[in-house]
Parts: C-alpha cells; structure tokens; sequence
C-alpha cells in the first residue's frame, strides 16, 4: 500500500481553520475494545510520517504517534469495551464513540472529518464522512495513528493475561493462531461473543469440529 498525497484540508482550511478528524481501531477485531481518536492538527500542518496507520511499520507508527501527542492543538481517546459492543452492535458503539471523542475536546472544532461511509450527526457541529479518509486527510490519517497504537499497546499489556491467543501479534483479530487457540482453549472474557465464531462456539447444538474446519483449516 502506497503512501498518499493527504491535502484534503487546503479544500477547507481557509473556511475552517479548527478542522477534526476522527477514525476508529479495533472494530473488526474479535476480542478486546473499539478505540477512537479525534485529532486537530494546526491549521498548514504537514509531516510525512503522517500517513494512514495501515501503511506504516510498527515503528514509524509509534514515531508519528509521539509526533501527533507533541504537535496536536489537541487530540482525545475513547474506548468502547467488549460489554459495550455486544449490546449497542459495534457500528453504535463506534458512532457513540465518535461523538463522544468531540464532546470531550476543549477545542470546539470549525469541521469534523470523519473516516468512513456512514453520515454520524454531532449536534452544533458540521460534520463529513469520507470513504478512504485516512488516505485523504491528514487529520483523519493523524487519528488513525493515535487510535491504533493506542489500541496495539493495550492489547499487548492483555497478551500478559491471556497468552494463549497471541494478541501480542494479532491484537485481537482473527487471524489462524487466534482462532485455532479459540478452539483449543476456549474464549474469555474479553471476547466478542457477538461475532462469529463465538457467537456459534456458544451454542448448546454446535459442532465445534465443523465450525473449526470451516474457520481454522
């Protein structure tokens, strides 16, 4: 994945000088929190480790996340827990997240530009949604970066506790090591037992030798 040009904001910069941008870690992920960001960069701002958190290492990851938490005018987390995502579905709980992120911000952003294709209202607030806007705007990019190692880091300090799922490396999504220790070992309680295949390992009737072929083979 190539690094791109993040220069959605001189469309809007003169007419917006506070502009937000907020993205979301963990929502596809099948055990631990969904974490969002909100970041205001100063208005110009340009750093080409600011990238899309997807196309950085691990390294130049925590590089631009150091450089945001100096260089921001201000930035705010907030996570959704396991409880949290289960009962309001993880779309709401990201979208609670969202907003909540603006309302706890002591700047009160001109415009808030918003990762993804779903139109989320914050009240006095004008708000855009943007389908690949971490590879578009350089404050969503920003956000990006603060919500995924924010994220990585507290599913490492988890890879202590519960070592048999390997979130040390996968940080809670489902990939093979993760799933096959699903299996073998069963779950905790920092997994989503609305996702699949939790949802049908939990079952009275379920064939726990076909569901594992069907996700671990």
């Amino acid at each position: 994945m190539t690094k791109k040009s993040l220069d959605l904001e001189l469309n809007f910069w003169k007419d917006y000088p506070m502009i937000a941008g907020i993205d979301e870690a963990g929502r596809g992920a099948l055990a631990g929190p969904i974490i969002v960001a909100a970041v205001i960069l100063p208005t110009g701002f340009k750093n080409p480790l600011i990238q899309d958190s997807k196309v950085l290492s691990p390294n130049k990851r925590e590089k631009a996340y150091q450089i945001i938490k100096k260089e921001s005018l201000e930035y705010t987390v907030i996570a959704k827990n396991v409880r949290e995502i289960e009962i309001k579905n993880p779309l709401e709980a990201t979208k609670e997240a969202m907003i909540e992120t603006i309302s706890h911000l002591k700047i009160k952003p001109d415009l808030i530009l918003i990762d993804g294709k779903e139109k989320i209202m914050i009240e006095g607030f004008k708000t855009i949604s943007i389908i690949g806007g971490d590879r578009q705007s350089i404050n969503i990019a920003a956000a990006s970066i603060i919500a995924k190692v924010t994220r990585d880091t507290l599913m490492r300090k988890l890879h202590v506790e519960y070592p048999f799922y390997n979130w040390f490396e996968n940080k809670g999504y489902p990939n093979k090591t993760h799933l096959s220790a699903v299996f073998n070992y069963g779950i905790c309680d920092l997994h989503r037992r609305t996702y699949e295949p939790v949802k049908s390992l939990l079952k009275p009737n379920c064939d726990k030798k076909k569901l594992h072929a069907r996700y671990c083979l």
